[in-house]
């Protein structure tokens, strides 16, 4: 039996962290879920290449098309494109944030959210994929992020 549980969180002007490069900000945030995961008696996560991938690309299209949705400019709902991706597993979830956020941020922000939340504890998750792109929302510089949960 799959469960599938999605959400989004808007724009938060938090401070910037425009000095980390794509990778070292995912692998902060990653390492953020982890701790977060294991003090909560969950195992960690590793990073999934099928999901990395799906994460990455729906966070530049959500920038280049500046909207913040579960489903692709071109409609396809969020666990069709992990399939399309190559993802197999029965348990698949997503979180969505845009805001000029640190990783330290993003996870906050996900915690306080009880969908957001219940994706971060999920025990049934093995692997996460995880996007960051920069684009514009509102009038203002902006990270697009997509964090992809998968497990048997």
């Amino acid at each position: 039996m799959a469960i599938v549980l999605a959400g989004i969180l808007a724009v938060s002007m938090a401070a910037p962290a425009w000095g980390l490069t794509a990778s070292a900000w995912k692998q902060h945030l990653l390492v953020r879920i982890n701790n977060y995961r294991a003090a909560h008696g969950v195992h960690r996560l590793r990073v999934g290449p099928h999901l990395s991938r799906a994460a990455r690309a729906h966070s530049n299209d959500m920038a280049a098309h500046r909207m913040l949705s579960h489903s692709s400019s071109s409609g396809t709902n969020w666990l069709t494109r992990l399939r399309a991706y190559g993802f197999r597993g029965s348990w698949a979830g997503e979180n969505l944030a845009v805001g000029m956020w640190t990783p330290r941020h993003t996870l906050r922000m996900w915690i306080r959210s009880p969908e957001h939340r219940a994706n971060l504890l999920n025990g049934h998750y093995r692997a996460i994929g995880m996007g960051r792109a920069l684009g514009t929302w509102a009038g203002y510089r902006v990270y697009y992020i997509t964090a992809d949960f998968g497990g048997r």
